[in-house]
C-alpha cells in the first residue's frame, strides 16, 4: 500500500481559535485503516463533505471532515476489486459507501444537491441524511452572503477567507488543503447552535429512496445546470464609450454591445453576489493604473460607475466587470425544484408532464385538467396546409390524452410557424372562451419572430411580454410592427383591474420561457392561465429549463407542444439538395422556383483576419465587404439580412451599417438568435480565418446555411475555406459549388462587382 498524503493546517474561516486539523488522503480501498480513528472524532453525529470536480463537473475526490480530522478519499471507479477488498467494503462503517449511507450520521455540504448527483453519476454511490447548508440561506445560493450566513454571520467569520472558500467550492480548482478546509468548514458550521437547529428541521437528501431512473434524470439535469452556470464568465470586458468623469469618482459610460453591457452591481444589503468594476486608466505622465468600484445606476445603454479615487484627469481605456453574475430567477427556481425533488419535498409522481418528458414511465393524467373538446379547424388565409401540417395541427387541437405532449419536428421551410398560427386561430375561434394559449421560445428575438408571423396572417389578438432590459434603448426598433401588442416587464402590475386593462381580452400570450419564472407575471397568469403551451425552436432549450414551468403551473397546464428541429429548408433547390444530402440523409425534397447554382456566391476576403476580442471574434475586412454587399442589395431593392456566428462581429456589422447610412435596424443577427427566421437574401460573415471554431458545430452551421429564400452570399477567406475549413459543412458546400468562380472581395467592395445575380 502506498503511504497516504498526511499534513496539518490551521483554519482561517472563523474568528474563534480551533485546534490544527489533521488531513489524510487515500484511495477508497485503503480508507478502512483510518475510519476507526476518524469515527472517534465525530462530534454530535455530524460530518462535513466537500467535492473535488474535474473536467465537466465530474467528481474525482471527496473530503470528509470531523471537528479535527479530514479524510480526502478517491472513490473506486472499478468494481473489479480483490475479494479481500470487496469483503472489507461490505463491513458496516468500513467503507466510503457505508459511511455515506450511515443512518445516524448527518452529512453536510454547501451544495449537497450537486454532490449527491455527482456521487450517483460518477460512482453509483447513494447517500442518506444529506443536508444542504446553502438551502438555509436566503437569496442566491451561490452568493458570498449566503456562504457567510450559513457559517454563522459576519461577526463570526473572516469575510475575505469565506470569499476564497466559496469561489473554490464551485470552480473546482481547489488544492487539497482548500478542499479539506471546505469539508471542515461545513462540519464546523453544522454544529453551531443556530445552524444546528435549522439543520435538524431541514429536510434530508436520501438518494437511496429514489429509483435509478428518477435519480438518474434528476442527477443529469442538476449536472447540466452546473455546466451551464460554469460557462458564465467571471470577467467581462465591457465595450463602452466613456463619457464624463468627476473628482468624486463618478464615471458615465455608454455600452456599445448588449452582450457585454455594464450591468447593475447589486445591493450591499442583499444576498445578491456583488460584481466589481475594474477601470484601467492612464494618467498624464503615462502611468497605467487600475481603479475599482461598482455600478450605481444603469438605464438602457447608459451606466454610472462609482470609482474609488479621482479619475477626472485620467484617460480611461478599458472597463471590466469582475465577478460571477447572479443566477436568473428561472435558474434559481430550477435549482430549488431539483433540490426539492432530492429532499422529497416535490414528488415526480405528482407531475405527469415530468414523467412524459423526462422518463420512459407512462404518465397518469388522473387529477389533471381535462383537455377541451377539439375545436374546428379555422385558418383565415389563402394558404392550404399540406397533409403533414394538417396532422400536426390536428394533434394540437386533439382532446386525447395521447396528445397531452406533442412533438412537431420539421426542417426549415416546412411550415412549423404556419402550424402554430393555424392552431392559434382555430383555438381562439372556438366557442370555449376559457381556452388560452402561451407561445414561448428561448430568446426575445425568437418570440418576436412568432409575433410577426401571427401578424402576417392578420391575427393580432395577442400580447407579447419583453423585459425592459432587452427592450429599452437596445432593441425597441425590433418591435415597431407589433408595438401596440407589447407589454414591458416593468409595466407588469399585481393588480387585477390594471392587468385586465393591459390584456384587453387577449387569451394568447407570447414571452420567453424564462419569463414564466418572473413573479411579476403572476396576475397575468391568473387571468390567462397557462393552458396549452407551445414552445417554438424547442431544440435550443436544455430540457431541465422546462421544470419551473411544469411545477409552477401544474394546476392549469393541459398540453405541451414542442416545435423545432435539432438539425435545420425553405431554400433554392441547389442549396436544399445539398443540405438534404449532408444533414438529412437525403430524406428531404425541395420544391422551389430557383434551381440555378448562382443562388450561392462565395466572396474571397483575402486580407480578412480573425481577431479575438471581448470573449468573441471579429473580422474588420469581412465586415467592410458585407456592408458593401448590403449597400448593393439596398440599391437593388432586395430584402436581406446579415448573419454571423459571433456577437462581436454582429455589433461591428450593425455599427458599420449605421456609419455607411445603410438600413441597419433588424438587419444584423447572431446565428443563434436568427434560428427560425429567414429572408430573400442572406449575407454571411464567417469571421474565422485561422481556426475552425464555430464551424465545428454542425447544428449551428446548419442553421446558418438554411436561412435564405432566394440567395446566399458567404464572405470568407478562400485560403481558409480550402485549407483548415475544407472538411467543414461550409467547406463541403463550396466543393459542391466548385464550378462557380470565387468573387474578389476588393472588387465587390470598391469595383462595383455584384455578389448576387
Amino acid at each position: 500500500m502506498e503511504i497516504p498524503t498526511t499534513f496539518t493546517f490551521s483554519q482561517n474561516i472563523f474568528r474563534s481559535i480551533y485546534p490544527e486539523i489533521i488531513v489524510s488522503a487515500c484511495d477508497e480501498d485503503d480508507m478502512q485503516e483510518f475510519l476507526p480513528t476518524f469515527f472517534e472524532t465525530i462530534d454530535d453525529g455530524v460530518i462535513g463533505i466537500a467535492p473535488f470536480y474535474v473536467g465537466k463537473c465530474r467528481l474525482e475526490k471527496i473530503a470528509i471532515a470531523s471537528k479535527t480530522h479530514v479524510l480526502i478519499v478517491t472513490p473506486t471507479r472499478s468494481r473489479k476489486a480483490s475479494s479481500k477488498k470487496r469483503l472489507l467494503a461490505l463491513r458496516p462503517n468500513q467503507s466510503l459507501r457505508s459511511l455515506l449511507c450511515h443512518p445516524k450520521i448527518s452529512k453536510c455540504a454547501f451544495q449537497m444537491d450537486k454532490l449527491a448527483a455527482a456521487l450517483f453519476l460518477d460512482f453509483d454511490i447513494r447517500i442518506t441524511s444529506g443536508k444542504d447548508l446553502l438551502s438555509l440561506a436566503k437569496g442566491d445560493r451561490l452568493s458570498l452572503q449566503s456562504f457567510v450566513s450559513v457559517l454563522g454571520g459576519e461577526n463570526n467569520v473572516k469575510k475575505h477567507s469565506v470569499k476564497n472558500l466559496c469561489d473554490s467550492e464551485d470552480v473546482s480548482r481547489a488544492d487539497l488543503q482548500t478542499l479539506a478546509l471546505q469539508a471542515w468548514a461545513a462540519s464546523a458550521s453544522a454544529i453551531l447552535s443556530d445552524i444546528s437547529i435549522q439543520l435538524q428541521m431541514a429536510p434530508s437528501i436520501d438518494t437511496n429512496t429514489l429509483d435509478s431512473v428518477s435519480l438518474g434524470l434528476v442527477s443529469r439535469t442538476i449536472r447540466n445546470g452546473s455546466l451551464l452556470l460554469a460557462l458564465k464568465p467571471t470577467r467581462v470586458k465591457n465595450e463602452v464609450t466613456v463619457g464624463t468623469a468627476t473628482r468624486s469618482g463618478e464615471v458615465s459610460v455608454t455600452s456599445e454591445r448588449y452582450k457585454t453591457r455594464v450591468r447593475p452591481s447589486g445591493n450591499q444589503n442583499t444576498h445578491a453576489p456583488l460584481q466589481q468594476i475594474t477601470l484601467s486608466a492612464t494618467s498624464s505622465d503615462g502611468t497605467i493604473s487600475a481603479y475599482t468600484g461598482r455600478t450605481t445606476e444603469v438605464t438602457g445603454r447608459l451606466a454610472t460607475l462609482s470609482i474609488n479615487g479621482d479619475v477626472s484627469a485620467l484617460k480611461v481605456h478599458s472597463v471590466e466587470t469582475v465577478g460571477r453574475p447572479r443566477m436568473t430567477v428561472s435558474e434559481a427556481l430550477r435549482q430549488r425544484i431539483l433540490l426539492g425533488i432530492l429532499q422529497k419535498m416535490i414528488s415526480l409522481d405528482t407531475y405527469p408532464f415530468v414523467s412524459a418528458i423526462f422518463s420512459d414511465k407512462k404518465p397518469s393524467w388522473d387529477g389533471t385538467l381535462r383537455l377541451s373538446p377539439s375545436p374546428e379547424f379555422y385558418f383565415p388565409t389563402d394558404r392550404i396546409l399540406n397533409d403533414s401540417q394538417a396532422n400536426a395541427v390536428n394533434a394540437i387541437l386533439s382532446d386525447d390524452d395521447e396528445n397531452r405532449v406533442v412533438v412537431i419536428h420539421g426542417p426549415p421551410g416546412t411550415g412549423k410557424t404556419t402550424v402554430i398560427a393555424a392552431s392559434v386561430t382555430s383555438i381562439m375561434d372556438d366557442e370555449d372562451t376559457d381556452r388560452t394559449m402561451w407561445l414561448l421560445a428561448a430568446s426575445n428575438v425568437a418570440v418576436k419572430n412568432i409575433a410577426e408571423k401571427l401578424a402576417a396572417v392578420d391575427f393580432l389578438d395577442f400580447k407579447i411580454i419583453v423585459t425592459k432590459e432587452f427592450h429599452f434603448d437596445w432593441h425597441e426598433h425590433l418591435y415597431t410592427r407589433i408595438e401596440s401588442n407589447l407589454i414591458r416587464s416593468d409595466d407588469l402590475i399585481l393588480d387585477r383591474v390594471a392587468t385586465e386593462r393591459q390584456l384587453g381580452g387577449s387569451r394568447v400570450i407570447l414571452c420567453t420561457l424564462s419569463m414564466l419564472s418572473n413573479d411579476r407575471l403572476d396576475e397575468i397568469a391568473q387571468q390567462v392561465h397557462p393552458d396549452t403551451v407551445i414552445i417554438d425552436e424547442a431544440s435550443q432549450i436544455e430540457v431541465g429549463d422546462f421544470l419551473p414551468m411544469i411545477v409552477r403551473f401544474r394546476s392549469t397546464l393541459r398540453q405541451l407542444v414542442f416545435v423545432g428541429d435539432d438539425k435545420q429548408h425553405r431554400m433554392p433547390i441547389p442549396l436544399g439538395d445539398f443540405i438534404s444530402k449532408h444533414v438529412y440523409d437525403d430524406m428531404l425534397k425541395s420544391e422551389h422556383l430557383i434551381s440555378h447554382p448562382e443562388c450561392c456566391s462565395f466572396v474571397d476576403v483575402e486580407d480578412g483576419l480573425e481577431v479575438f476580442q471581448e470573449n468573441s471574434y471579429r473580422n474588420i475586412r469581412e465586415a467592410a465587404v458585407a456592408v458593401a454587399i448590403a449597400q448593393q442589395l439596398t440599391n437593388a431593392g432586395k430584402s436581406f439580412r446579415i448573419i454571423t456566428p459571433y456577437d462581436s462581429q454582429r455589433s461591428l456589422l450593425e455599427n458599420s451599417l449605421k456609419h455607411a447610412k445603410v438600413p441597419w435596424e433588424d438587419k444584423c443577427f447572431n446565428v443563434d438568435s436568427f434560428q427560425g427566421n429567414e429572408d430573400d437574401y442572406i449575407v454571411i460573415s464567417l469571421v474565422r480565418s485561422d481556426r475552425l471554431g464555430f464551424l465545428k458545430e454542425m447544428q449551428r452551421v446548419n442553421v446558418m446555411l438554411t436561412r435564405c429564400k432566394k440567395g446566399m452570399i458567404i464572405c470568407t477567406s478562400r485560403k481558409f475555406l480550402e485549407g483548415p475549413a475544407a472538411d467543414s459543412l461550409v467547406g463541403t458546400l463550396r466543393k459542391s459549388f466548385h464550378h462557380l468562380a470565387w468573387l474578389d472581395g476588393r472588387q465587390v467592395q470598391f469595383g462595383g462587382l455584384k455578389a448576387f445575380s
